[in-house]
């Protein structure tokens, strides 16, 4: 009886399209990426705008793919509220299945260098100090000070990120990243974030606060980071000329995970 109930849910899931979550901060960071959405439907929920639709890229798979993709603009506000947008959002009576953040990160690990890109395996809110009643750095609802993402998913992103035709792009690398509400670049705080993250690889604004909506909210979730700047007292330029180059490939990450979607670990996938 059991194992013919299994049968039937199994059946089912099999016809079920999977719908595929997209942030980024900024327009450059996503790109051309809405070339890739067909029959698009808009949301919007006051400034914060929702593209929905089928994915038209050429994916050898018997199930729909469903695409939302929406920019959060900057910090971990912005980002937590645009994560649960679009966590929520349905389209064709689809919810979401994954949640991806693309972006730019600066360097804190010297080794690392511009257009290098770093898939997250933990984050850390480097602002968040609710002392004395926690520690500093863990976040009171998870009483944790680390978010681990799903190996499972870091090994996978990793694997597609390295077997791509990404030539424009660096080396593929996992670790730390640390999310603040603060554009680090100079000396004295990169020293700091050094000292107490000793594997620390790079700094930004958004995405630990992306990952714990998502894992409060119990979805799949992974953060994608590319090198724009060193964290230094440079980093505006280099930031802004990286990003005059960067809006022209950034959608060719995002294409990877698109395409990849259907050999990734979403449980849906049967």
């Amino acid at each position: 009886m059991v194992l013919n109930y299994l049968k039937i849910i199994n059946s089912k899931n099999k016809n079920l399209p999977i719908h595929i979550g997209i942030l980024c901060a900024m327009p450059e960071e996503l790109g051309s990426s809405l070339n890739y959405l067909s029959n698009i439907e808009i949301n919007d929920h006051g400034d914060l705008r929702i593209y929905s639709g089928e994915c038209n890229l050429n994916i050898n798979s018997s199930k729909s793919l469903y695409l939302s993709v929406a920019l959060s603009g900057w910090g971990k506000v912005g980002s937590a509220r645009a994560a649960t947008r679009v966590i929520s959002n349905v389209f064709k009576g689809k919810s979401v299945d994954v949640l991806f953040f693309f972006g730019v990160a600066g360097a804190i690990d010297s080794n690392l260098n511009q257009g290098d890109i770093v898939v997250a395996s933990k984050l850390v809110q480097h602002d968040m100090d609710a002392r004395p009643i926690f520690d500093k750095y863990v976040i009171p609802p998870l009483n944790k000070e680390f978010l681990l993402a799903d190996l499972k998913w870091v090994d996978w992103s990793s694997s597609i990120l390295n077997e791509a035709n990404l030539s424009e792009f660096g080396s593929i690398n996992t670790g730390l990243i640390a999310t603040g509400d603060k554009f680090v670049s100079k000396e004295n705080e990169v020293k700091k974030l050094e000292d107490d993250f000793k594997d620390l690889l790079g700094v930004e604004m958004e995405g630990a606060s992306v990952a714990q909506v998502s894992i409060q909210e119990n979805i799949p979730w992974q953060i994608i980071r590319v090198i724009s700047d060193s964290a230094n007292k440079s980093s505006q330029n280099d930031f802004e000329s990286f990003l005059k180059i960067y809006k022209k490939y950034s959608s060719k990450i995002i294409k990877v995970f698109i395409e990849n979607i259907f050999k990734s670990p979403l449980k849906i996938i049967l």
